[in-house]
């Protein structure tokens, strides 16, 4: 069977110039998506197969504009196949915006080749200028309805305080209604989510292999039943008022057993189960789409995000055509679980873990303020907010700046060969020390021994009459850390 050439190449053409307003204008983490992705590169390929014979044969080429044109698509489907080779992480973004932008060039170049030397009746010449003047327009609206979606992107992943605070533990998160009260945390369906979601952090690892590491050493790693010490608070809890008050602990700690609602059994009959032992998992912080508000109490809402099936499944050819996938386009994986008030909202969206209250649904009792990180780091100085500290930084500083302090990688999603280190150190000694976790536990000494504290000593003037006190004994050395 012969394929008619004259149909095939305007019709390609016109499909991958569709196809790369797509991929520009809404990118999204779905599978009609990234089948649009898979397809970029091979509507390219076979577009290029079909015009070399033309252009040798110099049909309807010849002229400065289609040899330029076409020099330029030469040069942007190199670039394209270099992506394909190595991907659009952000240390080779440099090539996808090459190939974009000089592709861009090309097929402008082209499209005003053929406006200029299209001949027939002069209803042939306006039909194909309209359809031009239609793809022109469509190259046009791509990076305008690109920028409106970034911008409503943007708006709808922020951490903003409601006008009305809730009255009691009744009205905050979901509601007591909610499988997960007393808990605020809760899932965008408002119901419960397989463990299996949080059992995956290792999928992570395939290419975030350093991300991957440092967690796993980390107190938020350690931080369900896998930590003695919380296991023994919680076991005494659930024995003297039972699950359902504990629930308000798991809603932070344990999302492996408590968002799939078996934290409603006590936690000794399943303490040694792989969900009991999960910590905190990499979609534990980065699967969180909502942040309620500053007030704390785990006030966020978590998803299930499209495509884990294929990231996390047994078979290893939809693994690695997901891996394949969002190495050429990695900006909706990004979009997915990493939202601007991971980056630009930091605090905002610790403080949802990182500050809590007891009312009556946990203790039986009355409101009492738990840990507040979050209200003592605004008031000081490090904030930038606080107005009545002696000392100020430099520049304020956030949680990550101390606490997710920027180390070397290569990881795929390193900024100028940096990430923000996933130890998490702090005041934390112990974790590691009985994990035998020698590289962690030197992290946190070294995090503490960084001149975190200072210690001002004031002293007062005695009158000239008064006897001079004896001089105190002076302790020879310095405080160390053991």
């Amino acid at each position: 069977m012969c394929i008619d050439m004259s149909r095939l190449i305007p019709a390609g053409s016109v499909a991958l110039l569709l196809n790369s307003a797509y991929l520009v204008a809404a990118p999204s983490a779905s599978i009609w998506y990234y089948l649009q992705v898979g397809l970029h590169p091979l509507l390219g390929i076979i577009l290029a197969l079909a015009l070399v014979p033309r252009r040798f044969r110099r049909e309807r080429t010849t002229g400065p504009l289609a040899a330029t044109g076409l020099g330029a698509l030469a040069v942007g489907l190199l670039l394209g196949l270099t992506v394909v080779v190595l991907g659009a992480t952000r240390q080779y973004a440099v090539v996808l915006h090459a190939h974009i932008a000089v592709s861009t060039l090309g097929a402008a170049l082209l499209l005003a080749h053929v406006w200029r030397t299209t001949t027939g009746t002069t209803e042939r010449i306006w039909t194909v200028r309209a359809g031009l003047i239609a793809l022109v327009v469509a190259g046009v609206a791509t990076p305008m309805l690109r920028a409106k979606r970034d911008a409503e992107w943007q708006q709808a992943y922020r951490i903003e305080n409601p006008t009305r605070p809730p009255a009691s533990m009744a009205e905050e998160g979901a509601g007591q209604a909610s499988p997960f009260a007393p808990s605020s945390a809760t899932t965008n369906t408002g119901g419960t989510i397989p463990a299996d979601f949080f059992l995956t952090s290792e999928s992570c690892g395939r290419c975030h292999r350093d991300i991957y590491d440092q967690w796993n050493s980390s107190a938020h790693h350690f931080s369900s039943f896998n930590n003695q010490w919380y296991r023994r608070s919680i076991e005494y809890m659930q024995d003297v008022v039972g699950t359902t008050p504990s629930k308000w602990c798991a809603g932070c700690h344990d999302h492996a057993v408590f968002f799939n609602g078996r934290f409603e059994r006590p936690m000794r009959e399943q303490i040694d189960t792989p969900e009991a032992q999960a910590g905190l998992s990499c979609t534990s912080c980065h699967a969180i789409v909502h942040v309620g508000s500053t007030m704390g109490q785990g006030e966020f809402v978590i998803e299930y995000p499209p495509l884990h099936d294929l990231s996390a499944s047994d078979n290893p050819i939809l693994r690695g055509a997901h891996d394949l996938l969002i190495n050429l386009a990695p900006g909706p994986h990004r979009e997915t679980f990493l939202k601007p008030f991971h980056r630009d909202q930091g605090p905002e969206f610790c403080a949802t873990c990182h500050k809590v209250h007891l009312d009556r649904p946990v203790n039986d009792y009355r409101w009492v303020r738990g840990f507040n990180e979050y209200d003592n780091w605004q008031a000081s100085g490090v904030s930038g907010q606080g107005a009545r500290s002696f000392y100020y930084p430099d520049t304020p500083k956030t949680c990550a700046s101390c606490h997710m302090p920027l180390v070397r990688s290569d990881d795929p999603a390193a900024d100028d060969g940096y990430v923000r280190s996933h130890r998490f150190p702090a005041a934390n000694t112990a974790l590691p020390f009985v994990n035998r976790d020698a590289e962690q536990l030197q992290a946190v000494q070294d995090f503490l021994r960084a001149d975190q504290i200072s210690v001002d000593v004031f002293g007062s003037t005695r009158g000239a009459d008064a006897p001079a006190p004896a001089a105190p004994a002076v302790r020879s050395g310095e405080p160390t850390l053991s």
